[in-house]
């Protein structure tokens, strides 16, 4: 059973546990994604924002940021000459830096960071030093990146980090081996046939999965070999419906608005209300604000586009009536009402979407080791 951090103090606990554990030798699976980076490392699961941001001025102190989703840490020394004294930010914490990078928007930064983001999981995990960490790992061009983000990653690597629980600076060295660079959901389609939530599926039968992420709809058709048939990229994934909704709040005229009106509202923000349920933006009476209304209008437009284009592809390629399963995945399929239209359209939604590709990838690990 995979642990999640759900919250601060099952973090702190978790991470206590980790660093006292004496464990040598973890198996994992790194879904670098679009807005989120998630990880399977050993029984854990972990999922940070895909955000970096270098520290230039090293003689400031910035030990003291770390969280369950971000981190500080310092290359000591290691297989990576060229990050020898490099101090950097991950995940929230980058994102509180106003020079922070979004991998996402630059989609080589995705190969070129691999290392940094595992640092940073393993970091935040607070795994012990010493360990011997094999990982496979997914990038959108592997045919392109795959050498040189295995050139990255692999070898021996001493960090700093601050520990959680103490907050002093710890340092750890660690082994990585990588065992295989996928495609973009090839862990997710290894998961379905071979893992935990099989499908059943014969090699000549097609199953068609939906992949709604921060960037993009991923329509994919394979068979219960684990073949990829045919793909079809729709643009306008989870964080599309996150800025549109940051636009109507910001065409408000009500009196409450009217204090901030000059201000951008963010789509993180409105992610951030989404995910906690409350469909508040902000978190004080200046700014506080329900979006119940304009997530209802955005979702319906934003919804309908997309899945009438998912609908004229399956079609069109004779996909939809051969197809046993309609399976979908991502951490869009969980969105309110999203769930619900995806279940009435006879969707199979697999538990913990947002790690299936992740949970995968540990599964490729496994069986590339003969575990």
């Amino acid at each position: 059973m995979t642990a999640i951090y759900s919250n601060a103090k099952n973090w702190l606990v978790q991470a206590d546990l980790l660093a006292k554990s004496g464990l040598t030798d973890l198996i994992a699976g790194k879904d670098s994604g679009a807005g989120y980076g998630k990880a399977i490392i050993g029984d854990f699961s972990i999922m940070m924002p895909a955000a970096y941001s270098l520290v230039r001025n090293r003689n400031i102190m910035h030990h003291e940021t770390i969280s369950k989703d971000g981190a500080w840490l310092r290359y000591v020394e290691g297989s990576r000459l060229d990050l020898k004294d490099v101090q950097f930010f991950w995940g929230s914490a980058a994102l509180a830096q106003s020079d922070h990078t979004l991998l996402h928007e630059d989609k080589a930064k995705k190969a070129e960071l691999a290392l940094e983001s595992i640092l940073a999981d393993l970091a935040v995990l607070n795994i012990p030093s010493g360990v011997k960490l094999e990982i496979s790992l997914s990038n959108h061009n592997p045919d392109r990146w795959a050498t040189e983000i295995k050139c990255r990653v692999e070898g021996t690597h001493t960090f700093e980090h601050l520990h959680p629980v103490t907050r002093s600076i710890v340092t750890k060295t660690v082994e990585i081996v990588v065992t295989g660079i996928y495609p973009e959901g090839f862990g997710s389609i290894a998961h379905c046939l071979f893992g935990e939530a099989s499908l059943v599926l014969d090699p000549s039968e097609l199953a068609i999965a939906l992949d709604i992420g921060s960037s993009t709809w991923l329509v994919t058709v394979f068979n219960g070999s684990g073949a990829v048939i045919d793909r079809h990229l729709i643009e306008g994934g989870a964080g599309e419906l996150h800025s549109m909704i940051a636009e109507a709040l910001d065409k408000r005229n009500d009196r409450v608005s009217l204090l901030s009106k000059d201000v951008k509202h963010s789509p993180s923000l409105v992610n951030q209300g989404i995910i906690e349920g409350t469909f508040t933006y902000g978190g004080n009476h200046l700014t506080g604000k329900k979006f119940e209304t304009e997530y209802s209008q955005c979702l319906d437009e934003w919804w309908s586009n997309r899945i009438e284009k998912f609908a004229n592809f399956v079609t069109a390629g004779n996909y939809l009536d051969r197809a046993k399963y309609l399976v979908a995945w991502g951490g869009g399929v969980s969105l309110p009402v999203v769930d619900q239209n995806l279940a009435g359209l006879g969707f199979v939604i697999l538990n913990n979407p947002q790690f299936i590709n992740a949970l995968g990838l540990k599964l490729l690990t496994q069986i590339s080791r003969g575990a």
